[in-house]
């Protein structure tokens, strides 16, 4: 089990919802001014959903029978959420000021496609699932890999990646060209490129020898780095990159080869992980409303806003893991005939793009 890699999930989605409550909180107090970054949170959840595909995939997967585990997994969550979060906007749309409520909008919001939103951005109704969007098209390309040898997947997905950002600049400007010329599907092929690279032995031994913890702490001193500054795509890219892949060598590689750091809060944050990063904006706007009205004091409302809307969203997300997620999973497993996913006991990393158990 992957007790680190359910830390960084964890941190990283709820590090996302702390980072929308306070711009919430920008947006009507003049007061407080505490500097959030959701990069560090953001491309940790990139790079570990790079790194869980090499983890869990296994021989004889196809392409279809792959993507439709990982669809599994995401959709039928995000579909429910966003019917919320689409009635929500229909009902009262200054909970969603920015949702473009079109046709078009919903369609594409439903298939992960990019658009732009009603504040000029390529979201969808439900705003965090832009990240999604980068998420099922980085799952089909690695799909798409495994119709190659198997000794060139990985070299396949690379060269997928990189042709894809490439021939975005050959369509015309907009939310296509914007989003899929993205070097943020470089990320995920980083974090594949951990999970290939703690099959080195060289790698194995290195981690055996010494604490992780320093290298974690490089990465995260990249990240305070980072988020002191304005950067470009690419920029961030720089810096963010080689941050996440430092904390995730050293988060993996102490479950792998280590003892790993067990907690089971931290294992059931990592269960609720998803659903913490899909429900939140449901709660934002309302909770935020509601309690500023009921204090004139900016800090101790964001402090309430804190209190209260972490809490109610890990119930809520806890709630869906136990009677939605998992028992969909379960259901559309058997009506689609996959077999279950089995992780891998630590040390037991099989050279290939991914290992021979799962």
């Amino acid at each position: 089990m992957l007790h680190s890699i359910n830390m960084l999930r964890t941190f990283s989605c709820f590090g996302i919802a702390l980072y929308h409550i306070m711009e919430f909180v920008y947006a009507h107090s003049d007061t407080v001014k505490v500097s959030v970054s959701a990069g560090p949170g953001f491309h940790l959840f990139i790079a570990i959903s790079g790194f869980i595909l090499v983890f869990i995939a296994r021989p004889g997967d196809t392409p279809v029978n792959f993507m439709m585990k990982r669809a599994i997994r995401i959709v039928p969550l995000y579909w429910l959420i966003t019917t919320i979060a689409l009635a929500m906007s229909l009902a009262r749309p200054w909970l969603f000021q920015k949702a473009d409520t079109s046709l078009s909008s919903i369609v594409s919001s439903y298939l992960f496609l990019p658009h732009y939103d009603l504040g000029g951005h390529i979201q969808p109704i439900l705003f965090v699932g832009w990240t999604l969007g980068f998420i099922m098209f980085f799952y089909l390309l690695f799909s798409l890999s495994l119709l190659a040898p198997r000794r060139l997947q990985f070299p396949t997905v690379i060269v997928l990646t990189l042709g894809v950002i490439g021939a975005s600049r050959l369509l015309p400007p907009g939310a296509y060209r914007t989003f899929y010329g993205s070097p943020i599907l470089l990320e995920f092929a980083m974090g594949c490129v951990v999970g290939l690279s703690l099959q080195l032995p060289a790698l194995q031994a290195f981690i055996r020898r010494f604490p992780m913890w320093p290298v974690a702490l490089l990465g995260l001193v990249g990240f305070f780095i980072a988020a002191q500054y304005q950067l470009s795509d690419w920029g961030k890219i720089a810096i963010f990159a080689p941050s996440s892949t430092l904390i995730l060598i050293a988060c993996a590689g102490q479950d792998l080869f280590r003892t790993p750091l067990k907690s089971d809060i931290m294992l059931m944050g990592g269960k609720i992980s998803y659903g913490v990063f899909l429900i939140h904006p449901l709660l934002v706007t309302p909770f935020g409303v509601v309690i500023f009205k009921m204090t004139s004091n900016d800090w101790l409302a964001t402090i309430l806003m804190i209190m209260t809307i972490l809490p109610v969203t890990s119930l809520l997300a806890y709630l869906s893991f136990r009677y939605f997620e998992t028992s969909a999973a379960i259901w559309l497993r058997g009506a689609l005939r996959l077999s279950k996913t089995r992780t891998m006991p630590a040390g037991s990393v099989k050279p290939g793009i991914g290992p021979s158990a799962v």
